[in-house]
């Protein structure tokens, strides 16, 4: 049997992330097997979500529209701004229920060892927010990883040179080299009340 196509496959899933050769292998097998209207409609669901799903034109969280709900609620906090690395990362702090302001997404982290800096127009984009002068307290959650800790830095730089906010960043909760992804909704909780002046 010629395993080319199934090997194109799984190099295809193992770009994923979080999935490595033996789970990439794992999900081949099931999908080989699904009948076609399976993978019709799976296939289908991620072109409708690609088609349809929007990033925020505000502060690029995704949205069905130009705006996304928390950047056109007039009840959030538009003095607080929290600033954090991915979509994943504003669900993971939104789900506890604790923070009221809006959020900023900076769709990455600086990469301290192969020195990979943040998009620049992500970074002037977060400048006109704050240049506004709406925003009195920033906090940073970033990881608390190398990268999330270089980030934090870089972003407290520039808050300080284009407004006189308030500086937090995310603390007691979340120990050294963890990210927000792996952290359960109480621990987070904690680490947004308990914010540490940065």
């Amino acid at each position: 049997m010629d395993n080319t196509e199934f090997d194109y496959l799984i190099d295809a899933l193992k770009s994923l992330p979080g999935v490595g050769k033996k789970q990439a292998e794992r999900i081949a097998h099931f999908l080989i097997k699904k009948d076609d209207q399976y993978i019709r409609e799976f296939v289908d669901r991620i072109t409708h979500a690609k088609q349809k799903i929007k990033i925020c034109s505000i502060c690029n969280n995704y949205c069905m529209g130009e705006i996304c709900d928390i950047c056109s609620n007039p009840d959030r906090d538009e003095t607080k701004l929290c600033i954090v690395s991915s979509q994943e990362d504003l669900q993971k702090v939104e789900s506890t229920n604790s923070y009221s302001g809006r959020y900023y997404i900076l769709n990455g982290e600086l990469d301290v060892k192969n020195k990979t800096v943040l998009n620049q127009l992500v970074v002037q984009k977060m400048m006109e927010i704050l240049k506004k002068g709406k925003v009195k307290e920033v906090i940073i959650a970033t990881n608390w990883t190398v990268n999330g800790e270089a980030t934090a830095a870089f972003i407290k730089k520039i808050i300080n040179t284009v407004c006189d906010a308030e500086v937090y960043r995310i603390a007691l909760g979340l120990p050294i080299n963890s990210a927000l992804d792996y952290a359960d909704n109480l621990t987070l909780k904690y680490a947004i009340k308990n914010k540490t002046k940065y």
